[in-house]
């Protein structure tokens, strides 16, 4: 903490003395806005007294002070708010990520029982769904084979598989359908 000196100020051609920790540029700083301020009072109403106006500029700045105050009050309880908030969002980021490295593990396993090992190695391209599933089919009978016992393989659909078309029927009257989103209503074709 600083030394106290005593500064002899001039506001409003009032003279006043003051002892203060502040520097002296604190002080000109304050004495030239509350000087003005109280000029400002005296202009706006020529019947107010000097010491009246330093009441009202003191008036005022309590209120200010207030004011400010309550707003940081205010933002404190905010502030609070968005701390509880924030860690809440941090437990559920460090739930998603135990999440994601328990499905990594459990990819790395498959991908290890899939193939060779050499998953673990080297990375792999992205595996379709189709491709997921003829490995897992593959993986399914290799097994079988080694065991010696027979197991039902699952079909693999191929996305060069297309379902057959049905024979094409002469035109009859029937019942159009209109759009997905209105699947209950329908008209009868003329």
């Amino acid at each position: 903490m600083s030394e106290k000196k005593r500064y002899s100020l001039v506001i409003a051609d009032m003279e006043l003395n003051v002892i203060t920790d502040a520097s002296p540029d604190e002080v000109d700083v304050l004495v030239g806005i509350l000087d003005r301020k109280m000029r400002e009072i005296n202009l706006k109403s020529r019947c107010c007294s000097k010491n009246e106006a330093a009441l009202l500029c003191a008036l005022e700045f309590c209120a200010e002070r207030m004011a400010v105050a309550d707003h940081v009050s205010e933002l404190e309880a905010r502030n609070e708010k968005y701390a509880t908030v924030l860690a809440a969002f941090k437990e559920k980021l460090a739930a998603l990520e135990a999440a994601e490295a328990d499905l990594r593990r459990e990819n790395a396993l498959l991908r290890s029982l899939l193939g060779d090992g050499s998953a673990e190695r080297t990375p792999q391209p992205p595996v379709t769904p189709t491709e997921f599933l003829a490995e897992v089919a593959d993986a399914q009978t290799g097994d079988a084979q080694d065991d010696g016992m027979v197991q039902e393989t699952i079909p693999v659909p191929t996305e060069s598989a297309q379902p057959e078309k049905p024979a094409e029927q002469p035109k009859q009257k029937s019942r159009s359908r209109v759009g997905s989103m209105f699947d209950l209503l329908s008209f009868n074709e003329v």
